[in-house]
């Protein structure tokens, strides 16, 4: 039996369990939404075309599956862009379906005709241009592959009109491809095991190990198996901002994120620790700081998935480039159980100079209230952050107890990204709930999704810290500008709350030193609910380090 293309497309996906879809139409994906009326795959209509990447993101972090969506050719396929480039970065999981101009049409500056293909190539695993609707089924289900396997991330498929309005023959009963599976089992040869081994001894070894755990833990589905080593070798661990969730916060030997942001602990520990182990981490930036003088004590083994993130930035004594799941697997069997106590004592007269400073955790009201939010709504309540102060106060306050239990953008930094990512993960997940913690600057990016959250009255919770500014660029210009703060003040002139309420949310307004009201407001309503907290411009987080300074040189307070 013939069908089009674009019901091919569709009934792929769906074999795949592919369930919804986040897009905005142009005449170029018209066919596709035509077909979406008799799909049981659910579109939903976002007002803008980046935040329905950000949705199909949120929605792949919060259910570990795939997530799609799609955009007209042109500026519709460009205005992904950041999207992509967000889960990239992230090793999101994510299907981005652009229509395109007409086969004939390609390379002739038609209206509306963009080289996607090429503009995304270094910010997607991979990109497909559909020449023949009979290459449409396999392609997808290869795209869904290479999305899903190894070190997950972004595939594109660039959809010509002619194409997807194509007809040819096609068993719509299929069943999706197994070689999804079998081509992500890997077996251990022996070069890998003498690898592990060596791991192994070097930890079993070493006086005062700590584990770095990155992102790539939760991506492979290693969380039980990293707690187990973690308990068994009684070693200490701390987190990447995207590792953050691995292990629940209130873990014994958790000593929080590591990097410029960081703990104060974590920072101290890891620069004094004689073996690292590192799973599922780049060692970026953020995390290293100086690189030359990181963990100057330790030898280092690192092993993870992508054989491009072995020694990019930290060059490491021993890798292994292995699924993190299967390595632990591999290793837990030859780590002595050691108690190591005189590493922990160390490490707990650390933590009590720490608490001696009288710092707590850095982020003053604002962290207050992340933390009352917290107690006040469902244990299995997922926090969104959006990027700026709010995504740092909410990591260091806001306590995980499960692995995607907290959704942020971490590599790509994009402001703007919460409110969209939280439309995705209430989607995926609608008898959970989710509170997204955002900074003015990134409401203002993509508050048109206010309308989507009110046509499909999702129940989302969005506590909006409005300081009038870019808060974390006010802190950097204070510290390092010498207070000239140029650009860096939104002012206050948007009421925000009525803004809501022009979306059809409901809304209040509180601040962040009495905000009992406020929250107890937001829980009680059964839809979306706004909440603006309004915080003292110069309220920052401490301690920061500087840029090209090492993870030791923190700083705690202001400069005056």
């Amino acid at each position: 039996m013939e069908h089009t293309g674009a019901d091919i497309l569709l009934k792929t996906l769906e074999n795949h369990g592919v369930e919804c879809i986040f897009g905005y139409p142009g005449a170029n994906s018209l066919p596709i939404h035509d077909s979406l009326m008799k799909s049981p795959i659910r579109h939903y209509l976002m007002r803008h075309e980046q935040a329905a990447a950000h949705a199909a993101d949120g929605y792949a972090r919060t259910t570990g599956r795939v997530g799609v969506c799609m955009a007209t050719s042109g500026p519709g396929a460009t205005n992904l862009v950041t999207g992509i480039a967000t889960a990239f970065m992230d090793s999101t999981p994510l299907i981005a379906l652009t229509g395109q101009v007409t086969s004939n049409l390609l390379g002739s500056d038609a209206f509306q005709e963009t080289d996607i293909i090429g503009i995304t190539m270094p910010i997607t695993k991979h990109s497909f241009l559909i020449h023949d609707v009979k290459d449409l089924a396999a392609t997808v289900q290869e795209a869904l592959e290479i999305a899903q396997s190894g070190r997950p991330g972004p595939v594109l498929i660039d959809l010509p009109r002619d194409v997807v309005a194509a007809r040819c023959s096609f068993n719509g009963s299929e069943e999706a491809s197994e070689t999804v599976w079998k081509k992500q089992e890997q077996t251990m040869d022996r070069d890998d095991l003498k690898r592990i081994s060596q791991i192994s001894d070097s930890l079993n070894k070493s006086e005062r190990p700590v584990i770095i755990v990155g992102g790539g833990i939760k991506l492979a589905g290693a969380c039980l198996e990293l707690t187990a080593l973690v308990e068994k070798g009684h070693i200490p661990f701390v987190t990447t901002m995207m590792g953050v969730g691995s292990v629940a916060s209130g873990n014994g030997y958790n000593l929080g994120f590591i990097g410029t942001h960081g703990r104060d602990l974590a920072n101290r520990i890891v620069h004094q620790s004689d073996f690292i182990l590192a799973l599922g981490t780049r060692f970026s930036d953020r995390t290293t700081s100086k690189v030359e003088e990181f963990a100057p004590l330790a030898s280092i083994a690192q092993i993870d998935v992508d054989a491009t993130s072995i020694g990019k930035i930290i060059k490491p004594d021993i890798f292994l480039i292995s699924d993190l799941r299967e390595a632990l697997n591999a290793l837990l069997p030859l780590v002595e159980e050691k108690k190591r106590e005189e590493w922990l004592c160390r490490i707990d007269r650390e933590r009590n100079i720490i608490q001696d400073k009288g710092n707590g955790d850095g982020c003053g009201p604002a962290g207050d209230l992340i933390k009352a939010v917290q107690n006040a709504m469902p244990e299995n309540t997922i926090a969104v952050t959006d990027v700026g102060l709010n995504q740092i106060w909410t990591v260091r306050c806001w306590r995980t107890r499960t692995p995607r239990g907290l959704i942020t953008s971490g590599g790509m930094g994009t402001m703007g990204f919460s409110v969209p990512a939280a439309i995705g993960a209430q989607i995926a997940a609608p008898d959970q709930h989710v509170v997204v913690f955002s900074g003015d600057g990134g409401f203002f990016m993509n508050m048109q999704e206010l309308a989507t959250i009110s046509t499909y009255n999702i129940p989302v919770k969005i506590v909006v810290f409005n300081n009038g500014n870019l808060g974390m660029i006010r802190q950097i210009q204070h510290l390092f500008y010498d207070s000239r703060f140029a650009d860096s003040e939104l002012g206050n002139r948007v009421n925000i709350p009525a803004v809501a309420k022009g979306f059809g949310i409901a809304s209040a307004r509180t601040d962040a030193e009495n905000p009992e009201e406020g929250i107890r407001e937001m829980c009680a309503a059964q839809g979306p609910f706004l909440l603006e907290v309004m915080v003292d411009p110069d309220t920052y987080v401490f301690p920061i380090i500087p840029p090209g300074r090492s993870n030791m040189e923190m700083i705690y307070g202001r400069s005056d």
